[in-house]
């Protein structure tokens, strides 16, 4: 059984220029045992991001548990046409608004995780991490930067859908941590390209000894409350999202 906590919050830089928080996520339990998580963080620079952020996560999270519902298991392949899907989602919804698909534009991970294996896929800059009962936390794909500081890829760009990364997911996989590019300062260590041990054990902690199903809603809280913290606000002014989601209490 599955249980999660998630939340996001807005960015002091956006505060300051009255501008709405555009990170998206979504996380679902299908049947108990299949976790689909989607997390969006909508481009700083694009007037409309937080639309195409909110289409990316609806339609990749939509296609992730119909896929599921159906039996596939082709998780892989599932997670690439739902990144074609949001893909053309958000370019049609740019020409019904008569901007440019960079005006929506999205960085876009997601994960499908079953008893009979699972996936992620990644475009763009933010982290996906796994953990397992030993406590061994590794990125399942490393945040993808651009040319110039500062930049990513983006679900809008036309070359998205050959840019984007999949990965399977190891079956020992117990935890899986996902977020938008303004929690990676608190969660990778960059020089040695390693996640940060000491921040998972301890936001993971409560899920571990949490007795929820499905959504902890209480967690849920903790995570918004955390991500508007003093601690976190000083290491990053972005928006930040975080997605937290454990099998099972971890032992020894």
């Amino acid at each position: 059984m599955w249980r999660f906590a998630a939340g996001r919050a807005t960015g002091s830089s956006h505060e300051k220029l009255n501008k709405p928080c555009q990170d998206r996520f979504a996380c679902a339990v299908e049947d108990g045992n299949a976790l689909i998580a989607v997390v969006a963080d909508g481009a700083g620079t694009a007037g409309q991001a937080h639309v195409g952020a909110e289409l990316a996560v609806t339609t990749m999270s939509d296609l992730g548990r119909l896929g599921v519902r159906a039996g596939r298991k082709d998780y892989r392949d599932l997670l690439r046409e739902g990144a074609a899907l949001a893909r053309q989602r958000v370019v049609e919804a740019a020409a019904d608004r008569q901007v440019a698909p960079r005006d929506l534009a999205c960085t876009l991970l997601a994960v499908i995780v079953t008893p009979f294996g699972g996936a992620a896929l990644q475009v763009g800059d933010g982290v996906i991490v796994t953990g397992t009962a030993a406590s061994e936390w590794r990125w399942a794909i490393w945040p993808q930067k651009g040319e110039y500081a500062n930049s990513t890829f983006f679900l809008s760009d036309a070359g998205a859908l050959a840019q984007a990364e999949v990965v399977d997911i190891a079956d020992d996989v117990q935890d899986i941590a996902m977020m938008s590019d303004g929690m990676e300062p608190l969660a990778l260590h960059f020089a040695s390209r390693n996640a940060h041990a000491p921040f998972f054990r301890t936001v993971f902690a409560p899920l571990h000894a949490s007795a929820a199903q499905g959504e902890a809603a209480e967690l849920s809280q903790a995570v918004v409350t955390l991500l508007g913290s003093a601690a976190v606000r000083a290491r990053t002014d972005d928006d930040t999202t975080l997605v937290l989601a454990t099998r099972r209490l971890r032992e020894g």
